[in-house]
């Protein structure tokens, strides 16, 4: 498009710029992306820049010359990112942050100075939000046949870069930082591996190299982080790696063809280079790391981290302990509270603790938060009943005897110290949902329905360095309506060790827990077709890989209360039956089954589930919610579905779900694409108080029927982006706390009945875009105490804000962020 202003001096310094930038990404190729961006902000700018120079003299001076100054300082810059040479990655990544900053406030700036570009804004925010919703409908689509839910979420997990400390302590690990670096930043192809005892914090290393900023410069999109385990599939790796590039996932049967696929994506993103972070890689895994190896691309770099070395490599950076120094400065840092000191014992009685540590970061940060706040006479016990065990720590076996002993305090507080033994039910090195925790611990432990207990034993294992929290998505309604769907749990490898070494003692008839992990067919000594024992456990965790196949045998267990079902499938089968024995499991209360795959599982045997049971939850599998009214499940309270497909038509007649589970208190629905609507059954539940439908984008109706879920306390129908309206009968929900629509870009009205909802104190409507305007009605809302929204809409709220000084607005500035769209 030509640019022709002139008569302003705005206008020519636009018009300079906006050809100079056209000009650079012609030219250059090394802010192309950046540069893009900016001419189409530019581009979308030019009918404002025209209605300037006709109407410049309405316009505020001081305003033109702040936005001159900004178009002239951005020609400065973009000449300056012109000559700047593409090996230099420290400028390449602080220019690059410039010019992303300066399309922010360059938008900001005429959103702020002309009336018009609000408007303008919004229209192009619509049709870029239209343009994904449609991307995502061709993309999902073209994977359907393969039934492959694309998305980093969930178990399967991502290669997103875990969060890296604020700090580091020891100049040990601040020297192997600084060399890593320097080899990163090398050109051509290497392999690196970091190899220490486990606990010496390989994998905090490594995170704050890859959010380094010179590092991220150079690699850019180009760095994967990969959790390898002990247990490895390397066919799931090659696909999160594809997905994770935004490639169409493949279907893929043997691990020649994955290696083949996996030479491929490196052709494909080669061109620029590349950063592979391969995190807990063990010694019989070489063969698999070398399929990883591709000369081929120009600047390719591979890092390991490994508790073992691999003497073919030719470069292996051996990361240390700490020394005696450092060791006491991150347990004292450790043993306070909230950064206040706090009464130790003297420094000799904490060289001593230090010392026992041998300069190991997560034995002093776990030893320190189990003597926090205790007296002298505690901390010298504890330094007696290490005495009594080895004094050196030069093995995994060792570290584990350290860490066992400074956690014998535990049974002081024995639900900590049960809820740690639990998080173990889950696979090495993958994200722990909370929510998943919390249906297992309420019903193990007989908590509150809502798992505030079971949240706040959570938060003491985490405070206690026994677990991390990961959340990936904060919304400002979560807490407060208890839900905790973008929560979730990570353990240290040795850490799960000791708990499930622990849990192996005794005669496994007797044990509390029991956790097996199959490999194949194999199944222990103990558990056959001709051998059957009578197993008291409460809690069961089964794990079993994509070679499973063969029929389960049959386990008694009388006892069991909750039961982990962990999987992955076979390529081509794609489908898991559940055991026949859980029809005999008359106290089993809470079922969790999760699939590790890629791909979703088509899932079996329902019939088995007992009616006793109180709360459900399925990860990435397939079953039909219609065809669920075939069941007897009249204790159910909580049924959750996580990135599933539950939308599929049954082929038979189906009975009512309301039937089926007549006492459902609460229904989540997460991330599951193919929900349409919603069965009308459902609304016929007459106990359900919490509906949560989230994160499913061809969700386009909420049913009129809603009316009669009379007992709805809570409805979440955030980041549904086809719904369009909401049904008037939501008026007649006399019990109604909390609303949350907020990312609905498709809702651009509120029904005129919403004034009825006379309980109502929350609702959160940030990123309703298409909302310009509410109901009088909400006069009638006279309980309302909060409303989260965007900045331009806050002034909607002015007639009730008037009159009921108790709401709080509050009223958020972030940029609208459409990446979830892609998920």
């Amino acid at each position: 498009m030509s640019v022709d202003l002139v008569g302003t001096d705005v206008g020519t310094a636009f018009g300079e710029l906006f050809s100079l930038v056209k000009e650079v990404v012609r030219t250059v190729a090394v802010f192309r992306d950046e540069l893009v961006k900016i001419a189409s902000t530019l581009d979308s700018i030019v009918p404002i820049m025209e209605d300037i120079n006709e109407f410049n003299k309405r316009l505020d001076r001081k305003d033109m010359g702040q936005i001159q100054a900004l178009i002239n300082g951005a020609t400065d810059l973009v000449r300056k990112c012109s000559k700047i040479k593409a090996f230099n990655w420290y400028k390449r990544y602080t220019h690059s942050k410039k010019l992303t900053e300066f399309d922010a406030k360059l938008a900001r700036e005429f959103q702020l100075s002309v009336p018009l570009m609000g408007m303008r804004n919004t229209v192009e925010i619509l049709g870029e939000v239209m343009e994904l919703r449609e991307e995502f409908r061709e993309y999902r689509s073209s994977q359907a046949n393969d039934g492959a839910l694309q998305s980093g979420l969930g178990a399967s997990g991502n290669l997103v870069v875990p969060e890296a400390p604020d700090f580091i302590i020891g100049s040990e690990l601040e020297a192997s930082l600084r060399k890593l670096k320097g080899q990163l930043l090398e050109e051509g192809m290497s392999v690196i591996v970091v190899t220490a005892p486990g606990g010496c914090g390989k994998t905090t290393l490594l995170a704050k190299l890859c959010h380094d900023m010179d590092i991220k410069g150079k690699f850019n999109n180009n760095i994967m982080f990969i959790r390898v385990s002990k247990k490895l599939n390397l066919t799931d790796i090659v696909q999160k790696m594809i997905q994770h590039k935004n490639f169409r996932v493949p279907t893929i049967e043997t691990e020649d063809l994955a290696v083949h696929y996996l030479q491929q994506l490196l052709e494909k993103i080669g061109q620029n280079p590349v950063l592979l972070v391969l995190d807990d890689v063990w010694t019989e895994s070489k063969s698999f790391l070398d399929k990883f190896v591709f000369k081929k691309i120009k600047d390719y770099k591979i890092v390991v981290t490994s508790r073992y070395e691999f003497p073919d490599v030719s470069f292996v950076h051996h990361l240390n302990p700490l020394n005696n120094g450092e060791a006491l400065e991150l347990f004292r840092r450790s043993v306070t509270v909230d950064n206040r000191s706090m009464v130790v014992p003297d420094d000799d009685l904490v060289e001593q603790v230090v010392n026992r540590c041998k300069g190991l970061p997560l034995a002093l940060t776990v030893v320190a938060k189990s003597l926090q706040g205790k007296d002298r006479s505690f901390w010298e016990t504890k330094l007696l009943d290490w005495s009594e065990g080895r004094s050196l720590l030069r093995s995994d076996t060792d570290i584990l005897d350290c860490l066992r002993k400074s956690l014998d305090d535990l049974d002081g507080d024995s639900s900590i110290k049960e809820r740690f033994m639990d998080l173990s039910s889950f696979p090495e090195d993958r994200k722990i949902p909370a929510t998943a925790l919390i249906d297992m611990w309420v019903e193990l432990y007989k908590l509150d329905f809502n798992g505030i207990r079971a949240v706040s034993d959570l938060h003491k294992l985490v405070y206690r360095n026994l677990a991390d929290l990961v959340i990936t998505r904060r919304d400002l309604s979560d807490d407060e309506d208890r839900s905790y769907s973008s929560h979730y749990v990570m353990q240290h490898d040795l850490l799960r060790d000791l708990a499930i070494m622990d849990c192996k003692q005794g005669e496994v008839e007797k044990r509390k827990r029991l956790f097996l992990d199959l490999t194949g067919n194999n199944f222990p000594d103990w558990w056959s077709e001709q051998k059957q024992p009578t197993l008291g456990a409460r809690l069961v965790s089964i794990s079993t890989d994509g070679t499973f196949s063969t029929h389960w045998p049959n386990l008694q267990l009388p006892e069991a209360e909750a039961l982990v079902l962990n999987f992955e499938i076979n390529s081509q089968t794609k489908t898991y039956a559940l055991p026949e024995f859980i029809e005999k499991a008359d106290k089993l209360k809470a079922l969790i089954v999760t699939n590790y795959s890629f791909f979703l599982a088509e899932l079996h045997n329902f019939h088995v589930i007992g009616s006793n049971l109180r709360r459900m939850r399925l990860e990435r599998v397939t079953v039909p919610l219609l065809s669920m009214g075939k069941l007897r499940l009249h204790n159910l309270q909580k049924i959750s579905f996580f990135m599933c497909d539950i939308g599929r038509a049954s082929t038979s007649n189906d009975a009512k779900i309301s039937d089926a589970m007549p006492n459902l208190v609460e229904l989540d629905i997460d991330y599951c694409n193919d929900l349409v609507t919603l069965p009308d059954g459902i609304c016929e539940i007459k106990p359900l108080r919490k509906l949560s439908i989230t994160n499913c984008h061809n969700f386009s109706e909420l049913p009129e029927q809603i009316g009669q879920s009379a007992a709805l306390e809570v409805v979440r129908l955030n980041s549904c982006t086809d719904l369009s309206l909401l049904p008037d009968s939501i008026g007649t929900l006399q019990k109604l706390i909390s609303l949350n629509i907020s990312d609905c870009l498709n809702l651009s009205a509120l029904p005129h009945q919403i004034g009825q909802l006379v309980n109502l104190k929350r609702i959160n409507m940030k990123g309703c875009l298409r909302l310009s305007e509410l109901p009088r009605s909400i006069v009638k809302l006279r309980n309302l105490r909060k409303v989260v929204c965007d900045k331009e809409k806050e002034v909607l709220w002015g007639p009730l804000k008037s009159s009921l000084n108790v709401l709080n607005i509050i009223a958020s500035e972030e940029e609208a962020s459409l990446d979830w769209l892609r998920d």
